[in-house]
């Protein structure tokens, strides 16, 4: 049950990215860094935060570092100056998230993993129900972002995964 709705929900999320990515062509260096009236700032903070955050989360899924070293997997904006060199580190986490979905099973995602809480606690939760936080907050800040473009002239179009799924089931021109 997990496993096909998790990689519905990530291929949903990708493409939608891939839609945002491509509206961000149009804009000028000054658009991509203008302060933004939602998100983290700018578009490329926003998408930044948004890809440093799916980073973190699957390499502590994933198990390719311990949680408190995944947590602290950040990616200082300015070293993403331009859509390319965003395009680049989002290949990379989608290439790693696509690796960690290939090999998942409903076991694995059922598995509860616990890590401490920067309050001393411990929080303990499914992989499934992380995963679904983690596609939650794409599409959060990829709002935003659609948004911030939308008022640059450079709307990605309907990004619901309504259409999405329309574009998978039908035909090519239907």
């Amino acid at each position: 049950m997990y496993v096909p709705m998790i990689r519905l929900l990530f291929d949903y999320s990708a493409w939608a990215d891939t839609r945002v990515l491509k509206a961000a062509e149009g804009l000028t260096p000054d658009q991509w860094l203008a302060p933004g009236s939602a998100g983290r700032g700018s578009i490329r903070d926003t998408l930044v935060h948004a890809i440093a955050a799916q980073r973190r989360w699957i390499s502590w899924l994933d198990g390719s570092v311990p949680p408190q070293e995944a947590m602290r997997l950040n990616i200082d904006p300015e070293t993403v100056p331009d859509l390319g060199a965003l395009r680049e580190r989002w290949e990379q986490v989608q290439q790693q998230t696509r690796a960690f979905l290939e090999r998942a099973t409903e076991e694995l995602l059922a598995e509860e993993i616990s890590s401490p809480t920067p309050r001393g606690g411990v929080w303990t939760a499914p992989r499934w129900e992380i995963l679904v936080h983690v596609a939650n907050h794409n599409t959060q800040h990829r709002s935003e972002v659609a948004a911030m473009l939308t008022q640059f002239g450079h709307s990605p179009g309907d990004l619901d995964v309504l259409f999405y799924l329309f574009e998978r089931r039908l035909p090519v021109g239907a």
